[in-house]
């Protein structure tokens, strides 16, 4: 009796020990942080940052990591309609229109902020990037030219260009 009663114990203390052990790796796993798609949402239609390109989504994730920025908190504008696109003077193909959602237009208030985001962009795999003074534009749409920076307004010099 005091035989079977010990082999209890030990497989007990064996699945404790499992358990335990399988707790302590689940939360030194470092799962991606949520990402709120409200904050690419179109002034004009509620929900529509759902729209946003996953691997978009994916690279934003690495440019924050890299830059150590929030960058996340940082968009100034994500998925546009046509009616909010033509609103702010967007171009007629722009990778921010639904359904397309590749593009974002990322706060940059000062000269060094702007510049770490177009050098880690880069970096990351972001191969169209357009600067201006305050922002940078992402976008990781294919069907348009790859490895180009430009500047604002449109068909300016950038004040930092990755690809040259």
């Amino acid at each position: 009796m005091v035989e079977k009663d010990s082999t209890h114990i030990w497989l007990g203390l064996g699945a404790a020990s499992l358990v335990i052990i399988g707790a302590i790796t689940l939360s030194r796993l470092k799962s991606k942080p949520k990402v709120d798609l409200t904050k690419f949402d179109s002034p004009d239609i509620r929900g529509s940052g759902r729209c946003m390109d996953k691997e978009f989504i994916k690279m934003l994730q690495k440019l924050a990591k890299v830059t150590k920025l929030p960058i996340f908190d940082m968009i100034n504008s994500g998925a546009r309609s046509s009616f909010w696109n033509a609103k702010v003077g967007g171009v007629s193909n722009s990778s921010h229109k639904m359904p397309k959602c590749q593009a974002a237009d990322i706060k940059a208030p000062t000269r060094a902020i702007r510049n770490k985001i177009v050098v880690a962009a880069k970096l990351v795999g972001f191969k169209r990037i357009g600067v201006g003074r305050t922002f940078v534009h992402l976008d990781n749409d294919r069907s348009k030219k790859q490895y180009v920076a430009w500047g604002y307004p449109s068909g300016t010099k950038p004040p930092i260009n990755p690809f040259v």
